[in-house]
């Protein structure tokens, strides 16, 4: 069953905030922040975790409507006191940890003064959300840091769907969430097989692009309107079998002064220059 978090109000004396209404960190709450490193207990629990000031603050920020909502907040006491006008006027449960309690339950490398747990939308399946706009798909993208870069830089350049193969890393895996840096939250990621996608009745009027190595450079064209892009494994590239769908392979070249150079890019920044191109090319 997905945890259910109390409404909680703030309670303020002479404005400022009373702490004794504050929760305490309990045995229960540790157990399950520390499970949420897992998918089994994220997709039982219907919950991930976030790190870090700017990414709680701008998650308790989104609309009302946003389909991810903070559900407890977990942060020292100073931290509290220092942010009470953000949050007095969200229905948000606030429990008081202490630094060395944070560092125990924190998957960063240097513990932040606060984390949220955040109800996961319910997983999304429709595919004409990915047909009618500018979309990308990624074939067994496994780096959890390149797919969070992913979001965030489809978010910067406008991009709200993504598309993943069933065998990429998970969404919500906390190393994805904060590379995102909010991003997650604006970007819709949904799992299905790119063929079933390809051969929908509304794809034949769309521009497909496949990236490969040997495609056309992606300098000497002009790219189409709200197409999908897709984009193969970090090791293997995109597999032979969406030939048959793709009207264009696209390449990015190599401009390297030292021989061959470099021999590919990295999925994350080969994301950011297609989709830099894209956008200029309007």
């Amino acid at each position: 069953m997905p945890f259910n978090a109390p409404n909680f109000f703030f309670i303020f004396v002479k404005g400022r905030l009373n702490t004794q209404y504050l929760h305490m960190i309990s045995t229960s709450n540790s157990k399950l922040i520390r499970s949420l490193g897992q998918k089994k207990f994220r997709d039982q629990h219907k919950l991930y975790m976030v790190e870090g000031e700017k990414m709680v603050l701008e998650l308790t920020r989104q609309h009302p409507g946003s389909l991810h909502k903070v559900q407890q907040i977990f942060a020292t006491g100073e931290w509290i006191e220092q942010n009470y006008k953000a949050l007095h006027k969200r229905q948000i449960r606030i429990n008081e940890a202490t630094s060395s309690e944070l560092k125990k339950l924190s998957n960063l490398v240097t513990p932040q003064p606060v984390l949220a747990l955040v109800a996961m939308p319910d997983r999304i399946h429709d595919p004409e959300a990915l047909i009618k706009t500018t979309s990308l798909g990624f074939e067994a993208i496994r780096d959890p840091g390149n797919l969070g870069t992913i979001i965030r830089t489809a978010d910067w350049f406008g991009i709200n769907h993504i598309v993943c193969t069933p065998d990429s890393t998970d969404v919500f895996n906390p190393k994805v969430v904060q590379a995102t840096m909010g991003a997650i939250a604006r970007v819709t990621v949904y799992y299905m097989d790119l063929t079933h996608l390809l051969e929908k009745p509304g794809m034949k009027d769309k521009s497909v692009y496949g990236t490969f190595l040997d495609g056309t450079s992606l300098y000497g064209i002009t790219l189409d309107r709200d197409p999908l892009i897709l984009f193969g494994n970090e090791s293997h590239g995109l597999s032979d079998r969406y030939n048959p769908h793709i009207d264009l392979r696209i390449a990015i070249p190599s401009f390297s002064l030292s021989g061959p150079g470099s021999e590919s890019l990295n999925v994350a920044s080969s994301v950011a220059v297609v989709c830099s191109e894209l956008r200029r090319d309007g």
